[in-house]
């Protein structure tokens, strides 16, 4: 997905934790992701996983309370206001 849209002149942006950098297997998913042409940024804690997609493509991945500790929701969002509004907060990380 990552080599298609940059190939299609979209952008594709991503937060990573710090902590990621202390596995050797998502590093190199990371370089992988950069060298098809990803913008990644790093931070040392955040609120949900979140991936920027073109200009109107978001993936969140968040904490799940009902499900229970360790679980997770995946939320796909085809909406240019918010992709917009979290491309601002992805130039603040």
């Amino acid at each position: 997905m990552v080599r298609r849209l940059h190939r299609a002149g979209g952008t594709v942006r991503a937060i990573y934790l710090n902590d990621a950098l202390d596995n050797p297997r998502t590093v190199e998913h990371v370089r992988r992701f950069a060298a098809a042409g990803e913008e990644a940024r790093f931070a040392p804690e955040l609120p949900l996983k979140l991936v920027i997609a073109d200009a109107s493509l978001v993936l969140c991945d968040m904490p799940d309370p009902v499900a229970g500790a360790g679980s997770t929701t995946t939320l796909f969002i085809e909406h240019p206001a918010l992709a917009g509004c979290l491309r601002l907060a992805f130039q603040t990380v």
